[in-house]
Protein backbone atom coordinates (compact mmCIF):
# COMPACT_ATOMS: atom_id res chain seq x y z
CA UNK A 1 0.00 0.00 0.00
CA UNK A 2 1.31 3.45 -0.88
CA UNK A 3 2.40 5.41 2.19
CA UNK A 4 0.35 8.55 2.82
CA UNK A 5 2.64 11.62 2.95
CA UNK A 6 3.18 12.95 6.46
CA UNK A 7 5.24 16.12 6.23
CA UNK A 8 4.73 17.09 9.87
CA UNK A 9 5.88 13.69 11.08
CA UNK A 10 8.92 13.79 8.82
CA UNK A 11 10.01 17.26 9.95
CA UNK A 12 9.60 16.36 13.62
CA UNK A 13 11.73 13.25 13.19
CA UNK A 14 14.39 15.10 11.17
CA UNK A 15 14.65 17.74 13.89
CA UNK A 16 15.55 14.95 16.32
CA UNK A 17 18.05 13.35 13.93
CA UNK A 18 19.75 16.41 12.44
CA UNK A 19 22.66 16.51 14.89
CA UNK A 20 23.38 12.80 14.48
CA UNK A 21 23.16 13.04 10.68
CA UNK A 22 25.58 15.96 10.70
CA UNK A 23 28.02 14.31 13.12
CA UNK A 24 28.17 10.94 11.35
CA UNK A 25 27.57 11.79 7.70
CA UNK A 26 24.60 9.43 7.87
CA UNK A 27 26.22 6.39 6.21
CA UNK A 28 23.09 4.32 6.76
CA UNK A 29 20.77 6.89 5.18
CA UNK A 30 18.65 7.51 8.27
CA UNK A 31 17.44 10.81 6.84
CA UNK A 32 16.38 9.07 3.64
CA UNK A 33 14.63 6.49 5.81
CA UNK A 34 12.59 9.29 7.39
CA UNK A 35 11.48 10.47 3.93
CA UNK A 36 10.57 6.90 3.01
CA UNK A 37 8.78 6.09 6.26
CA UNK A 38 6.64 9.22 6.00
CA UNK A 39 5.71 8.74 2.35
CA UNK A 40 7.55 11.78 0.98
CA UNK A 41 9.36 10.01 -1.85
CA UNK A 42 5.98 9.73 -3.61
CA UNK A 43 4.89 13.27 -2.74
CA UNK A 44 5.22 14.71 -6.25
CA UNK A 45 4.42 11.50 -8.14
CA UNK A 46 1.20 12.09 -10.15
CA UNK A 47 -2.02 10.67 -8.73
CA UNK A 48 -2.52 8.49 -11.83
CA UNK A 49 0.63 6.62 -10.79
CA UNK A 50 -0.38 6.26 -7.15
CA UNK A 51 1.42 9.30 -5.76
CA UNK A 52 0.18 12.30 -3.80
CA UNK A 53 0.27 14.50 -6.91
CA UNK A 54 1.59 17.56 -5.03
CA UNK A 55 1.84 20.67 -7.21
CA UNK A 56 4.88 22.94 -7.45
CA UNK A 57 3.75 25.30 -4.68
CA UNK A 58 3.27 22.36 -2.28
CA UNK A 59 6.67 20.99 -3.33
CA UNK A 60 8.37 24.30 -2.45
CA UNK A 61 6.53 24.53 0.85
CA UNK A 62 7.69 21.02 1.77
CA UNK A 63 11.27 21.83 0.72
CA UNK A 64 11.28 24.84 3.04
CA UNK A 65 9.84 22.84 5.94
CA UNK A 66 12.40 20.06 5.49
CA UNK A 67 15.19 22.61 5.05
CA UNK A 68 14.35 24.13 8.41
CA UNK A 69 15.11 20.81 10.11
CA UNK A 70 17.91 19.21 8.07
CA UNK A 71 19.08 21.06 4.99
CA UNK A 72 21.08 18.16 3.53
CA UNK A 73 18.06 15.85 3.55
CA UNK A 74 15.90 18.63 2.08
CA UNK A 75 18.29 19.22 -0.83
CA UNK A 76 18.52 15.48 -1.52
CA UNK A 77 14.71 15.30 -1.53
CA UNK A 78 14.52 18.18 -4.02
CA UNK A 79 16.87 16.32 -6.36
CA UNK A 80 14.74 13.19 -6.06
CA UNK A 81 11.65 15.23 -6.98
CA UNK A 82 13.54 16.60 -10.00
CA UNK A 83 13.96 13.07 -11.28
CA UNK A 84 10.29 12.31 -10.65
CA UNK A 85 9.31 15.33 -12.75
CA UNK A 86 11.66 14.36 -15.58
CA UNK A 87 10.23 10.85 -15.74
CA UNK A 88 6.68 12.18 -15.61
CA UNK A 89 7.16 14.72 -18.38
CA UNK A 90 9.61 13.02 -20.74
CA UNK A 91 9.88 9.25 -20.23
CA UNK A 92 8.12 7.12 -22.85
CA UNK A 93 5.35 4.76 -21.84
CA UNK A 94 5.30 2.21 -20.36
CA UNK A 95 8.58 3.25 -18.67
CA UNK A 96 6.98 6.35 -17.15
CA UNK A 97 4.09 4.59 -15.47
CA UNK A 98 6.10 1.57 -14.40
CA UNK A 99 8.84 3.57 -12.68
CA UNK A 100 6.60 6.17 -11.08
CA UNK A 101 4.26 3.52 -9.70
CA UNK A 102 7.28 1.85 -8.13
CA UNK A 103 8.43 5.14 -6.62
CA UNK A 104 5.01 5.73 -5.06
CA UNK A 105 4.36 2.17 -3.89
CA UNK A 106 7.86 1.23 -2.74
CA UNK A 107 9.14 4.74 -1.85
CA UNK A 108 12.10 4.29 -4.19
CA UNK A 109 14.77 6.98 -4.06
CA UNK A 110 15.82 8.25 -7.50
CA UNK A 111 19.39 9.54 -7.73
CA UNK A 112 20.92 11.67 -10.46
CA UNK A 113 24.33 11.01 -11.99
CA UNK A 114 25.54 14.05 -13.91
CA UNK A 115 29.03 14.50 -12.45
CA UNK A 116 32.00 13.04 -14.27
CA UNK A 117 35.77 13.24 -13.85
CA UNK A 118 37.11 15.84 -16.25
CA UNK A 119 33.97 17.93 -16.57
CA UNK A 120 32.62 18.39 -13.04
CA UNK A 121 28.86 18.75 -12.69
CA UNK A 122 28.14 20.42 -16.04
CA UNK A 123 24.80 18.84 -16.90
CA UNK A 124 24.69 19.56 -20.62
CA UNK A 125 27.78 17.58 -21.63
CA UNK A 126 28.99 14.02 -21.13
CA UNK A 127 32.30 12.30 -21.81
CA UNK A 128 31.39 8.62 -21.40
CA UNK A 129 29.22 7.18 -24.19
CA UNK A 130 26.62 4.47 -24.36
CA UNK A 131 27.04 1.29 -26.39
CA UNK A 132 23.67 0.95 -28.11
CA UNK A 133 23.35 -2.37 -29.95
CA UNK A 134 20.70 -5.02 -30.53
CA UNK A 135 18.12 -3.31 -28.35
CA UNK A 136 20.41 -3.15 -25.31
CA UNK A 137 22.28 -0.15 -23.90
CA UNK A 138 25.53 -0.78 -22.02
CA UNK A 139 28.01 1.59 -20.39
CA UNK A 140 30.46 2.15 -17.56
CA UNK A 141 30.33 5.43 -15.66
CA UNK A 142 32.59 6.89 -12.98
CA UNK A 143 30.69 9.37 -10.83
CA UNK A 144 32.69 11.57 -8.43
CA UNK A 145 29.57 12.79 -6.57
CA UNK A 146 26.20 11.05 -6.29
CA UNK A 147 23.75 12.26 -3.66
CA UNK A 148 22.06 9.30 -1.99
CA UNK A 149 23.97 6.92 -4.24
CA UNK A 150 24.29 4.16 -1.65
CA UNK A 151 20.53 4.16 -0.94
CA UNK A 152 19.05 4.89 -4.37
CA UNK A 153 16.81 2.33 -6.00
CA UNK A 154 17.46 3.74 -9.48
CA UNK A 155 19.63 6.31 -11.24
CA UNK A 156 19.03 8.78 -14.05
CA UNK A 157 22.38 9.07 -15.82
CA UNK A 158 23.51 11.59 -18.45
CA UNK A 159 25.56 9.91 -21.20
CA UNK A 160 26.99 10.84 -24.58
CA UNK A 161 24.91 9.32 -27.35
CA UNK A 162 27.86 7.87 -29.27
CA UNK A 163 31.61 7.49 -28.80
CA UNK A 164 32.32 9.57 -31.91
CA UNK A 165 29.59 12.15 -31.19
CA UNK A 166 29.91 15.63 -29.69
CA UNK A 167 29.99 16.01 -25.91
CA UNK A 168 26.76 17.99 -25.93
CA UNK A 169 24.76 15.24 -27.68
CA UNK A 170 23.47 13.86 -24.38
CA UNK A 171 20.84 11.26 -23.59
CA UNK A 172 19.33 10.39 -20.23
CA UNK A 173 19.22 6.74 -19.17
CA UNK A 174 17.02 5.26 -16.46
CA UNK A 175 19.08 2.64 -14.64
CA UNK A 176 17.44 0.41 -12.01
CA UNK A 177 19.87 -0.48 -9.27
CA UNK A 178 19.64 -4.19 -10.01
CA UNK A 179 20.79 -3.57 -13.61
CA UNK A 180 23.57 -1.12 -12.74
CA UNK A 181 26.06 -3.02 -10.55
CA UNK A 182 26.65 0.09 -8.40
CA UNK A 183 29.87 0.20 -6.42
CA UNK A 184 30.38 2.87 -3.77
CA UNK A 185 34.03 3.88 -3.73
CA UNK A 186 33.87 6.13 -0.68
CA UNK A 187 31.61 8.54 1.16
CA UNK A 188 32.57 12.17 0.62
CA UNK A 189 33.74 14.00 3.74
CA UNK A 190 32.00 17.34 3.43
CA UNK A 191 32.19 20.57 5.43
CA UNK A 192 28.41 20.48 5.68
CA UNK A 193 25.33 19.11 3.88
CA UNK A 194 26.05 15.67 5.27
CA UNK A 195 22.43 14.62 5.02
CA UNK A 196 22.78 14.42 1.23
CA UNK A 197 24.73 11.16 1.72
CA UNK A 198 27.16 12.10 -1.05
CA UNK A 199 29.37 9.27 -2.30
CA UNK A 200 31.73 8.62 -5.18
CA UNK A 201 30.77 5.53 -7.10
CA UNK A 202 30.80 3.61 -10.37
CA UNK A 203 28.01 1.95 -12.30
CA UNK A 204 28.19 -0.74 -14.99
CA UNK A 205 24.83 -0.64 -16.70
CA UNK A 206 23.02 -3.00 -19.05
CA UNK A 207 19.41 -1.97 -19.70
CA UNK A 208 16.84 -2.39 -22.48
CA UNK A 209 16.87 0.33 -25.15
CA UNK A 210 13.50 1.66 -23.95
CA UNK A 211 15.19 2.95 -20.79
CA UNK A 212 16.76 5.77 -22.81
CA UNK A 213 14.91 9.10 -22.47
CA UNK A 214 15.39 11.34 -25.50
CA UNK A 215 12.41 13.64 -26.15
CA UNK A 216 12.31 16.16 -29.02
CA UNK A 217 14.91 18.81 -28.38
CA UNK A 218 17.10 16.39 -26.48
CA UNK A 219 18.43 16.55 -22.96
CA UNK A 220 19.21 20.27 -23.18
CA UNK A 221 15.48 20.95 -23.39
CA UNK A 222 14.78 18.63 -20.45
CA UNK A 223 17.33 20.54 -18.39
CA UNK A 224 16.09 24.00 -19.41
CA UNK A 225 12.37 23.30 -19.04
CA UNK A 226 12.30 21.07 -15.97
CA UNK A 227 15.52 20.02 -14.23
CA UNK A 228 17.12 23.43 -13.75
CA UNK A 229 13.94 25.34 -12.83
CA UNK A 230 12.74 22.78 -10.28
CA UNK A 231 16.23 22.31 -8.90
CA UNK A 232 16.88 26.01 -8.45
CA UNK A 233 13.44 26.72 -7.02
CA UNK A 234 13.51 23.70 -4.71
CA UNK A 235 17.02 24.36 -3.44
CA UNK A 236 16.21 28.03 -2.89
CA UNK A 237 13.10 27.11 -0.90
CA UNK A 238 15.13 24.70 1.24
CA UNK A 239 17.76 27.38 1.87
CA UNK A 240 15.14 29.90 2.97
CA UNK A 241 13.68 27.29 5.31
CA UNK A 242 17.09 26.72 6.89
CA UNK A 243 17.81 30.44 7.23
CA UNK A 244 14.38 31.04 8.78
CA UNK A 245 15.17 28.35 11.34
CA UNK A 246 18.42 30.17 12.17
CA UNK A 247 16.52 33.44 12.58
CA UNK A 248 13.97 31.82 14.89
CA UNK A 249 16.82 30.35 16.93
CA UNK A 250 18.49 33.72 17.44
CA UNK A 251 15.26 35.60 18.12
CA UNK A 252 14.33 32.99 20.71
CA UNK A 253 17.57 33.60 22.60
CA UNK A 254 17.16 37.39 22.37
CA UNK A 255 13.66 37.13 23.88
CA UNK A 256 14.81 35.07 26.86
CA UNK A 257 14.31 36.81 30.19
CA UNK A 258 17.21 37.30 32.55
CA UNK A 259 17.95 34.07 34.35
CA UNK A 260 16.08 32.02 31.76
CA UNK A 261 19.16 30.36 30.29
CA UNK A 262 21.70 31.42 27.66
CA UNK A 263 20.58 34.62 26.00
CA UNK A 264 21.76 37.10 23.38
CA UNK A 265 21.96 40.71 24.51
CA UNK A 266 19.26 42.95 23.09
CA UNK A 267 21.39 45.88 21.93
CA UNK A 268 21.41 48.01 18.80
CA UNK A 269 23.85 45.73 16.99
CA UNK A 270 21.63 42.71 17.60
CA UNK A 271 18.54 44.53 16.42
CA UNK A 272 20.39 45.67 13.29
CA UNK A 273 21.53 42.12 12.51
CA UNK A 274 18.03 40.72 12.99
CA UNK A 275 16.58 43.41 10.71
CA UNK A 276 19.17 42.73 8.02
CA UNK A 277 18.65 38.96 8.25
CA UNK A 278 14.89 39.44 7.90
CA UNK A 279 15.45 41.70 4.89
CA UNK A 280 17.76 39.16 3.23
CA UNK A 281 15.24 36.36 3.79
CA UNK A 282 12.37 38.45 2.47
CA UNK A 283 14.37 39.12 -0.70
CA UNK A 284 15.19 35.41 -1.12
CA UNK A 285 11.60 34.33 -0.54
CA UNK A 286 10.29 36.99 -2.91
CA UNK A 287 12.56 35.61 -5.61
CA UNK A 288 11.28 32.08 -4.97
CA UNK A 289 7.68 33.31 -5.17
CA UNK A 290 8.40 35.18 -8.41
CA UNK A 291 10.14 32.14 -9.86
CA UNK A 292 7.18 29.95 -8.95
CA UNK A 293 4.79 32.33 -10.73
CA UNK A 294 6.96 32.30 -13.83
CA UNK A 295 7.33 28.52 -13.79
CA UNK A 296 3.59 27.97 -13.50
CA UNK A 297 2.78 30.61 -16.11
CA UNK A 298 5.17 29.30 -18.75
CA UNK A 299 4.83 25.82 -20.19
CA UNK A 300 6.58 24.02 -23.01
CA UNK A 301 8.40 26.37 -25.34
CA UNK A 302 7.73 29.30 -23.01
CA UNK A 303 10.44 27.93 -20.73
CA UNK A 304 12.97 28.00 -23.57
CA UNK A 305 12.96 31.80 -23.62
CA UNK A 306 16.14 33.49 -22.36
CA UNK A 307 14.13 35.69 -19.98
CA UNK A 308 12.76 32.63 -18.17
CA UNK A 309 16.13 30.94 -17.91
CA UNK A 310 17.72 34.14 -16.59
CA UNK A 311 14.95 34.40 -14.01
CA UNK A 312 15.33 30.89 -12.59
CA UNK A 313 19.11 31.21 -12.54
CA UNK A 314 18.73 34.46 -10.60
CA UNK A 315 16.44 32.75 -8.09
CA UNK A 316 19.27 30.35 -7.29
CA UNK A 317 22.00 33.01 -7.17
CA UNK A 318 20.04 35.50 -5.08
CA UNK A 319 18.65 32.95 -2.62
CA UNK A 320 22.05 31.29 -2.10
CA UNK A 321 23.78 34.61 -1.42
CA UNK A 322 21.09 36.22 0.73
CA UNK A 323 20.35 33.17 2.89
CA UNK A 324 24.01 32.69 3.70
CA UNK A 325 24.47 36.41 4.37
CA UNK A 326 21.52 36.33 6.78
CA UNK A 327 22.94 33.43 8.79
CA UNK A 328 26.46 34.88 8.72
CA UNK A 329 25.12 38.06 10.32
CA UNK A 330 23.10 36.15 12.89
CA UNK A 331 26.17 34.14 13.89
CA UNK A 332 27.99 37.40 14.60
CA UNK A 333 25.53 38.42 17.31
CA UNK A 334 25.15 34.88 18.67
CA UNK A 335 28.91 34.78 19.19
CA UNK A 336 31.12 31.85 20.11
CA UNK A 337 28.85 30.49 22.82
CA UNK A 338 25.52 30.29 20.98
CA UNK A 339 26.62 30.60 17.37
CA UNK A 340 29.91 28.82 16.82
CA UNK A 341 29.54 25.94 19.26
CA UNK A 342 28.13 22.54 18.32
CA UNK A 343 25.69 20.25 20.12
CA UNK A 344 23.13 20.80 22.87
CA UNK A 345 20.48 21.73 20.35
CA UNK A 346 22.51 24.65 18.92
CA UNK A 347 21.69 24.79 15.21
CA UNK A 348 23.38 27.97 13.99
CA UNK A 349 26.83 26.57 13.32
CA UNK A 350 25.41 23.60 11.38
CA UNK A 351 23.11 25.78 9.28
CA UNK A 352 26.01 28.14 8.60
CA UNK A 353 28.15 25.28 7.26
CA UNK A 354 25.29 23.81 5.26
CA UNK A 355 24.40 27.13 3.64
CA UNK A 356 28.01 27.81 2.68
CA UNK A 357 27.52 25.16 -0.01
CA UNK A 358 24.62 27.02 -1.61
CA UNK A 359 26.68 29.24 -3.91
CA UNK A 360 28.89 26.25 -4.86
CA UNK A 361 26.13 23.85 -5.93
CA UNK A 362 26.02 24.38 -9.69
CA UNK A 363 28.22 27.40 -8.98
CA UNK A 364 26.95 30.95 -9.05
CA UNK A 365 29.82 32.12 -11.25
CA UNK A 366 28.81 29.59 -13.89
CA UNK A 367 25.18 30.72 -13.73
CA UNK A 368 26.06 34.42 -13.91
CA UNK A 369 28.21 33.83 -16.98
CA UNK A 370 25.32 31.91 -18.53
CA UNK A 371 22.98 34.78 -17.71
CA UNK A 372 25.38 37.20 -19.39
CA UNK A 373 25.25 35.16 -22.59
CA UNK A 374 21.47 34.79 -22.34
CA UNK A 375 21.15 38.53 -21.77
CA UNK A 376 22.66 39.15 -25.20
CA UNK A 377 19.96 36.93 -26.73
CA UNK A 378 17.02 38.27 -24.73
CA UNK A 379 14.71 40.72 -26.51
CA UNK A 380 12.40 41.21 -23.52
CA UNK A 381 12.98 44.02 -21.04
CA UNK A 382 11.86 41.93 -18.10
CA UNK A 383 11.04 38.40 -17.01
CA UNK A 384 7.53 39.79 -16.58
CA UNK A 385 7.47 41.24 -20.11
CA UNK A 386 4.16 39.58 -20.95
CA UNK A 387 2.24 41.72 -18.47
CA UNK A 388 4.53 44.13 -16.64
CA UNK A 389 4.92 47.87 -17.15
CA UNK A 390 8.33 47.39 -18.76
CA UNK A 391 6.93 45.18 -21.52
CA UNK A 392 8.19 45.78 -25.02
CA UNK A 393 9.38 43.58 -27.81
CA UNK A 394 13.03 44.57 -27.88
CA UNK A 395 15.53 47.02 -26.52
Amino acid sequence: MTARPDLAGATARLADLAEVIDATGDPDGRGIGVLRDHGLLGYTVPADCGGAGADTAAFLHAAAELGGRCLGVAVLWVMHCQQVAVLDEYAPEPLRSRVLRSVAAEQTLLASITTEAGKGGHMLTALAAIDDRDGVVRFHRDAPVVSGGAQAGAFLVTMRRAEDGPADDVVLVHCPRELSDPKVIAPLRMLGMRGTCNVSMTVDVEVPRDHVIEPPGGFARVAARTMAPLGHLGWAAAWTGAARAALRHVVGHVRRPAGGGPAIRRDDDTLDRIARARRDLDVAEAMVAAGLREYEARTGAGRDRPAFQIMVNNVKVVASEHCFAAVDGLLEVAGLGLGYRQGDGLVLERIFRDLRSASLMYGNRRLLRANGRLGLLDTAASSFAASGPLARDEW
